[in-house]
């Protein structure tokens, strides 16, 4: 029997240097502009950028949180991902940050380890209020 995978793959390029791409997912001050999906809900992040180190962001009664597995500044972090209010495993998530010419190329895949996670979804949101910060 074949397992099925599970997880997605969502590339973005944004306008803006790597840097300022990566400084958007390490700075708590940052973070919390555009990491919910729902702009309404006051956000506070946490945030220990190096490998073991936890992050952790609190989106009204929302908490998702983790740990850093991999920081590779400007170009890469991969981090466990697990909400607090459910008993379901932690995922990984891998950020890929890439320059591209006079864009930025953000490739996130998310390994999922159950189907309708709503985690696609939330990312797409997510990432989309990034580029309207960034742009």
């Amino acid at each position: 029997m074949t397992i099925p995978d599970l997880g997605f793959t969502l590339s973005q390029t944004y306008a803006a240097p790597p840097e300022r791409v990566y400084a958007h997912f390490t700075d708590p001050d940052l973070i919390v502009r555009w990491f919910c999906p729902n702009p309404d809900l006051p956000t506070t992040a946490e945030l220990d950028v190096r490998p073991g180190g936890d992050w952790r962001v609190t989106m009204g009664d929302w908490v998702v949180g983790g740990s850093y597995v991999e920081v590779e500044p400007v170009t890469r972090l991969v981090f466990t991902f697990d909400w607090e209010h459910d008993d379901e495993d932690p995922t990984t998530v891998t950020v890929q940050i890439t320059p591209e010419g006079e864009v930025t190329r953000l490739v996130l895949e998310h390994e999922e380890t159950s189907k309708d996670s709503g985690h696609e979804e939330g990312w797409l949101l997510t990432l989309a209020r990034l580029d309207r910060l960034l742009s």
